[in-house]
């Protein structure tokens, strides 16, 4: 059990950096604008968060949030005033809770189904069209609440997150999150408990 611990903990230290690795290559292509577009790593964060139980439904958008707040540190010349905790971090918390229970609920729905596309992939791609909205509609509500004064062309950023950025997010998470999640289980099942899981273990937990 203690093994198992360690080795989720350093799991998840390996998800932080691979995260964070995707966002600061996300963030600095695209630093000019004055927003950055997580193409990558988002659909990561929301695979995360709904490849096992409910109880680890928070931990890819916090870590999403977390690495977007060392980046804006990073850039502070640019990003300061996202490095608020309440605009880059609170927000994301709720992106794998969402898309966890839409996750769950889908599957629970379509079990019974016998096309394994409908069975796995569809409530895996929904789920990750729902993380990225909630994403989008937190994240923008955070930064309209803390930095509406702040700077002087932050609409204009605003306004390039919305039409440009999102629709190119909620791609993403649609095509991506269903074959991040079919590897996630495959990966942790090795490093985590050193087992191959099986498709019982792999299924969303009842509650």
């Amino acid at each position: 059990m203690k093994s198992d611990k360690a080795h989720f903990i350093a799991f998840v230290g390996v998800m932080f950096a691979l995260i964070f690795v995707l966002f600061l290559l996300e963030g600095t292509l695209l630093s000019g604008v004055g927003c950055t577009a997580c193409i990558l790593s988002l659909p990561v964060a929301i695979a995360l968060s709904i490849y096992d139980d409910w109880r680890k439904s928070f931990i890819g958008g916090t870590l999403l949030g977390l690495s977007s707040c060392v980046f804006c540190l990073i850039f502070a010349s640019l990003f300061i005033f996202y490095a608020n905790p309440l605009i880059c971090v609170l927000p994301r918390f709720f992106i794998g809770v969402t898309a966890y229970w839409t996750y769950f609920g889908l599957s629970k729905l379509f079990k019974r189904v016998k096309s394994k596309f409908v069975r796995d992939t569809i409530p895996a791609a929904v789920a990750g069209v729902v993380g990225s909205v909630t994403n989008t509609v937190l994240y923008l509500l955070a930064v309209n609440i803390w930095t509406a004064n702040a700077m002087g062309t932050l609409s204009a950023i605003l306004s390039v997150a919305t039409t440009i950025y999102f629709p190119i997010e909620l791609v993403a998470c649609l095509i991506l999150v269903p074959m991040y999640v079919a590897v996630l289980r495959k990966v942790s099942g090795k490093i985590i408990t050193g087992k191959k899981m099986s498709p019982a273990q792999s299924a969303p937990r009842d509650v």
